[in-house]
């Protein structure tokens, strides 16, 4: 926690700045140590104090928008409020705005996701920008796709490993690249164009 080596380098600057000046150099180091020792544990203080109010940021922004607009209203029925009342009210409409924003993607994904997979067998264009910045049109076939993939007759550790880059990795979605015969991933943030069935949807990416 503490970095010793650079406590005594801390010190031994002030010895040095302040050798000669009369003072017994033992209580000269004593002094200087005593003050380098109280602002490493001021800094440590300092750096617990921001990480313990970042993990409670998260924590709060974690929650979804109806816990957290559900918790304000609560505060805002209160007859009288103290201080920590309206730094807590601070806090949850920070969160509720991250929160609105995360289900709002959410949302948005989903909404990608089913259009896609509506096409089942059929054809569908997808459109989106690529990592480089160029725009790229695929044609995927969504039921193409499970003849390709292992699915149950994977081993657990190919499953284990499927379900950990879903969740790291929400806005990829795997597609079965007609053009190419290969299976692809398709940065659902990007999309900004799906054509399926004879109708056009466009998104903003």
């Amino acid at each position: 926690m503490f970095d010793r080596a650079e406590i005594m380098k801390s010190a031994w600057a002030i010895v040095h700045r302040f050798l000669g000046n009369g003072e017994p150099f033992r209580a000269l180091m004593s002094r200087a140590l005593k003050f380098a020792w109280g602002k490493a544990r001021e800094r440590v203080s300092v750096a617990q104090a921001v990480e313990h109010k970042m993990k409670a940021n998260e924590a709060l922004a974690s929650r979804s928008v109806e816990d957290l607009q559900r918790e304000i209203m609560g505060l805002e029925n209160k007859d009288h409020w103290q201080q920590s009342d309206h730094t807590r009210m601070s806090a949850l409409r920070a969160a509720l705005q991250v929160a609105q924003s995360r289900e709002t993607v959410s949302d948005n994904y989903t909404a990608k996701r089913d259009l896609i997979a509506s096409s089942g067998g059929r054809f569908c264009a997808v459109t989106f920008i690529k990592a480089d910045g160029s725009e790229r049109t695929m044609q995927v076939q969504p039921a193409a796709l499970r003849y390709h993939v292992k699915g149950d007759a994977a081993s657990d550790a190919a499953k284990r490993a499927t379900q950990t880059r879903k969740a790291r990795h929400p806005h990829l979605l795997p597609v079965w690249d007609a053009k190419a015969s290969a299976p692809r991933s398709v940065n659902l943030a990007t999309i900004t164009r799906i054509a399926v069935g004879g109708q056009v949807h466009r998104f903003t990416a």
